[in-house]
């Protein structure tokens, strides 16, 4: 009946008296697949537990059905949990494996990055005499293959599934999956070509075209731009009966939107609507992205209008979005009116890509000074700056050739955890250079020498300065470089910031 708390109290019941064994828990599993419910991860880890529990040996039955539950949360360490709390329990594999468990299995090792494992099980599984793999079993290892970005070695596999399975032709499922995971790793490389070959092939040879195939051959032409060849698939789903989704609709306008061909774009959100199917946050950021490259402000404001009516609150990637369009219009004020309301009006916070961008246009319309002013404001915030961030204040900086704020920003990333990771060494060593060409090496760039290189960073003295590190050096190769002295110096140093403007 899917009255999941119900069977949770009778769990506990259960609990309570006799126990439960392996066919409780796989009920359990069993009950959210066949509602094609997504099991909660708080149910799931629950349910796994039960096994330790009460010493459960788990058999084929449970280990199918749980694992099958675990795919559907796709979290890595969860499903890595799975396979060793399954194995702890006494778990192997029965002489006579169903083709079926081999599958559950590839594909568990194959998301959980364990491709020795699969290739392994697919081993054991080829090689029994007289039951060659299954359709499924092919078409499951070939998905492991293109999702371990093994495509050479899919490819192989899928000739193959043709010499074991395709005397009869290659119009069953088992072989449409196998042309889905291909067309879909094709799409991934952006090799639109061998996917719309595969297209062609599927053609050919009888294969049914299904709905997941068409969004994967449209997801590969719109990644290389070539919207002709998107187009004329979407008119090909009709023709083969294939409604199209949210997917199919979203991957289009995106294409669109990235060539630039919004009046394209417009004509298909509006058909996606008259359908009645409902744009998502992608579409709109998608159509918001495709009007500030082409800076139509007024479109963006409609854009926006449209998206809270569709009951869809704006976020960190729709702000970032109008901030780069407002730096493009030379409009930094409004590009900070975005950064301040829009967080405040839909309740969400500033990330670091948003700060990192109004950084951005911010340098890019000469006001290094409110760029790097957002720097602790970000901190503050408790947004941790990345490496992006520092590259872009440093490039802002050494644009401008600020003593000021290289040395601001160097310091604030050495007062970081893992400077080394923060910062870029070809920027760090133009930016030591642009102090001694400002002739501020003595005052200021002498004293970062020293712990830019106990973090980690490759970089010497500039041509001219006398760098007097050999015993400092020394010390931090040892791993005994004092760091006290780090946040003393950012602290100094943003206070000479805020006297000389941030200029030098």
């Amino acid at each position: 009946t899917g009255d999941f708390a119900a069977a949770w109290h009778t769990v506990d019941e259960m609990e309570a008296g006799p126990g439960v064994d392996a066919y409780t828990i796989s009920i359990l599993f069993k009950g959210y697949k066949g509602r094609r419910r997504t099991i909660e991860p708080a149910s799931f880890d629950r349910a796994l537990a039960l096994i330790e529990k009460y010493s459960v040996k788990a058999d084929e039955i449970l280990v199918n059905v749980a694992l099958e539950a675990c795919f559907g949360l796709r979290d890595q360490e969860r499903l890595n949990g799975t396979l060793i709390a399954l194995r702890r329990s006494g778990w192997t594999l029965p002489k006579q494996c169903s083709m079926h468990t081999y599958a559950t299995l590839i594909k568990a090792y194959g998301m959980s990055r364990q491709l020795n494992m699969a290739w392994k099980l697919w081993g054991e599984a080829s090689g029994k005499k007289g039951q060659p793999p299954t359709e499924q079993l092919f078409s499951q290892m070939i998905d492991v293959l293109v999702c371990n970005a093994r495509m050479e070695d899919a490819l192989s596999m899928f000739e193959d599934m043709k010499a074991t399975h395709g005397r009869q032709g290659l119009c069953s499922q088992g072989f449409a999956v196998a042309y889905a995971m291909l067309i879909r790793g094709f799409a991934q490389r952006k090799e639109c070509g061998k996917a719309l070959a595969c297209y062609d092939e599927m053609l050919e040879n009888g294969t049914q075209v299904g709905l997941v195939v068409f969004n994967s051959l449209i997801d590969a032409c719109s990644r290389v731009g070539d919207m002709s060849s998107a187009a004329r698939l979407y008119r090909d789903m009709s023709r083969a009966e294939c409604v199209p989704d949210l997917i199919t609709y979203s991957t289009l306008i995106k294409g669109y939107c990235v060539r630039g061909e919004m009046d394209e774009a417009w004509d298909l959100f509006e058909l996606m609507r008259s359908k009645g199917i409902r744009p998502d946050a992608i579409v709109f950021n998608s159509l918001l992205d495709g009007c500030a490259k082409k800076q139509m402000p007024d479109h963006c404001e409609q854009v926006i209008n449209d998206m809270v009516d569709a009951g869809i609150k704006p976020s960190n990637h729709s702000a970032s979005i109008l901030i780069k369009l407002y730096g493009r219009t030379k409009d930094v004020d409004a590009a900070f009116r975005v950064f301040e309301d829009m967080p405040l009006k839909y309740g969400f916070a500033p990330n670091t890509a948003v700060y990192t961008c109004l950084m951005s246009t911010f340098i890019g319309n000469g006001r290094l000074d409110r760029a790097l002013n957002l720097l602790p404001q970000m901190i503050k915030a408790g947004q941790r700056p990345d490496e992006k961030t520092y590259s872009t204040l440093l490039r802002g900086a050494l644009w401008s050739q600020s003593v000021d704020g290289v040395c601001s920003t160097l310091w604030s990333a050495l007062n970081c955890t893992e400077p080394r990771r923060l910062l870029d060494e070809v920027l760090v060593q133009s930016a030591l250079q642009l102090l001694q060409k400002r002739r501020a090496w003595e005052e200021q760039g002498r004293e970062l020498l020293e712990p830019l290189r106990a973090a980690g960073l490759t970089v010497h003295a500039p041509g001219g300065a006398q760098a007097q590190v050999q015993a400092p050096q020394a010390q931090a190769s040892c791993g005994q470089f004092d760091f006290s002295m780090v946040k003393q110096q950012q602290k100094n140093q943003q206070q000479s910031l805020v006297r000389r403007g941030g200029r030098r």
